[in-house]
């Protein structure tokens, strides 16, 4: 169980890599999608000219490739923060496994009959008899990654890619082949075998990912059949299979097809949630009730206000030391989930880490769905943040409700900050800040092999001694300040014999740990150390 606890903490970690840079990315395009937004450019106009429009459109563009590319920054990430060993190469294999996975799945889907022509909507209307609501759905089922036409799985195919990867490294690493195949043996290996297997794995997704689409619709249906129990529903399902992708199947349901109502508005038939609040828009008409439950106003209250509880929480529950590095962490992506609701950076620091968190946050973003429709509110749009709720809220007038959220904004606040906060001591969820090496840089040391000379190897003894001895120890690894031992037994440790080789101090943060800070020197401790176990066991 300490061992499962240990490499579940070491994968939730891997994650920080993708997230620090969607958190940063986050602020410029939340910051340049809302100055592009027509409602707010009309009252600023100094950004209507198009020199000023067109440099907003590339820092947006910009700011979109890490959100664009996710399942790839996933499927690298996972094997460079789980492999000890070889790491450059667990991450080259992972990479050549994702894109010899896409492959494998276009192929079949190619076989089948699916390309970008075949599932174009205008296609699908004009030689498959589909009406525009049933090819918009089933055009919503694909998408182009790095060029590759593909079923839209989001960051689950990248986990699978990244972790597969991990799997075939350490499976494949130290193989020897044939002597006629020397060549291709051990390092050279991985790769390879992760380009013969992951096609087949992609292949196999072709058969099961239209299955866990049918299941998300026939869930659809049945939502829109619960009234308000069933607005709940919704967000709490949108919420909880984000992650997935198929968030967008659902959302695409109720936006454009009968699940999200059917409305007369000025003469003309409207099908969807979505449908039915643009055409009021356009035509100035008093707002559905019916088809904003399914829209931004849901979210609001899950972005705005939930998502600082959490962060709080997080801060509450962390160790004190972190606590300052912990919100210079999760400013970036405060601000993108306040401007636009953009919850990636926030919740992808623990949706891998905690399916009980993910759980309790699902719970409380179908709440923030439900409480609103309870009292009628009609804020329409998508995306749900503080933009959405001024210019389609406050810039409609009172009847959207758009003031509720002033009384109904901190009660959420504190039932979020509540949740978080039990859950995370409760279940010692191991969230941002609440591990001693978090925020800290690893260092990647190599051994050579090289022999000690007599001083050092008297160093280096004297400290593998004070640790237990060289079986005493399972793993290695350092920060920028201390060096960061792993152990099997705490009774073995001997302070005295660490003392001798001058650290400024030692920490013991459980029975299974010991950290030694070294400040600048930790680099030439940890080339001893390990030289030292190397020279030991060789």
């Amino acid at each position: 169980m300490q061992k499962f606890k240990k490499d579940l903490q070491s994968f939730g970690k891997t994650l920080l890599f993708p997230i620090s840079i969607l958190s940063f990315m986050a602020i410029f395009l939340g910051l340049s999608a809302a100055l592009q937004n027509p409602n707010i450019v009309k009252f600023l106009p100094f950004l209507q000219g198009s020199g000023a429009q067109t440099f907003l459109g590339f820092i947006r563009k910009l700011a979109g490739i890490p959100f664009g590319q996710l399942p790839l920054l996933f499927a690298m990430a996972i094997p460079l923060g789980v492999v000890k060993r070889d790491k450059e190469v667990a991450v080259y294999s992972s990479v050549v496994g994702y894109i010899a996975m896409l492959v494998g799945m276009n192929y079949l889907l190619g076989v089948q009959g699916y390309n970008p022509s075949t599932t174009a909507i205008k296609y699908l209307i004009d030689n498959e008899g589909m009406t525009a609501v049933e090819a918009t759905l089933h055009n919503s089922q694909f998408t182009n990654v790095l060029g590759i036409f593909v079923y839209n799985m989001n960051v689950i195919g990248g986990m699978i890619a990244g972790l597969l990867g991990v799997v075939i490294h350490n499976r494949f690493r130290q193989i020897e082949l044939h002597p006629s195949l020397t060549f291709y043996s051990g390092k050279r290996f991985v790769p390879i075998a992760a380009a013969l297997f992951m096609p087949l794995v992609g292949m196999g997704l072709v058969y099961v990912w239209p299955l866990i689409n049918d299941v998300i619709m026939s869930l659809g249906t049945v939502i829109s059949k619960l009234q308000i129990f069933g607005v709940f529903l919704y967000g709490f399902l949108e919420k909880a299979i984000n992650p997935t992708g198929l968030h967008h199947i659902l959302n695409q349901a109720f936006r454009f097809t009968a699940l999200g109502g059917i409305e007369n508005v000025a003469g003309h038939t409207q099908v969807g949630a979505l449908n039915i609040y643009f055409a009021e828009l356009e035509n100035h008409l008093a707002f559905s009730p019916r088809a904003t439950q399914y829209l931004a106003q849901g979210k609001i209250l899950h972005m705005v206000f939930g998502m600082p509880a959490a962060i709080f929480a997080m801060y509450k529950c962390a160790l004190p030391e972190k606590r300052e590095q912990l919100i210079k962490y999760f400013i970036p992506g405060l601000t993108a989930v306040i401007l636009t609701g953009i919850t990636e950076p926030i919740e992808f620091t623990f949706i891998f880490i905690s399916p009980m968190l993910w759980f309790v946050n699902s719970i409380l973003a179908g709440l923030a769905f439900m409480v609103p429709a309870m009292f009628n509110v009609t804020i329409g749009n998508i995306q749900g943040g503080i933009i959405d709720w001024f210019v389609f809220g406050t810039l409609q007038g009172m009847q959207t409700k758009w003031y509720l959220y002033l009384f109904l904004g901190p009660i959420f606040f504190g039932l979020y900050y509540v949740a978080y906060s039990f859950v995370i001591k409760k279940f010692n969820v191991m969230t941002m800040g609440r591990s001693y090496s978090d925020f800290e840089e690893s260092e990647e040391v190599s051994n050579d092999g090289k022999a000690l000379d007599t001083e050092d190897n008297k160093v280096a003894e004297e400290l593998i001694n004070g640790l237990g001895g060289v079986k005493n120890i399972v793993d290695v690894d350092n920060c920028i300040s201390r060096l960061r031992i792993e152990i099997k037994d705490r009774a073995l440790i001997n302070e005295d014999l660490i003392k001798k080789s001058k650290p400024n101090g030692i920490i013991i943060p459980d029975n299974n740990n010991v950290h030694i800070v070294y400040g600048g020197r930790v680099t030439k401790m940890r080339n001893l150390v390990d030289d030292y176990i190397f020279a030991t066991k060789a």
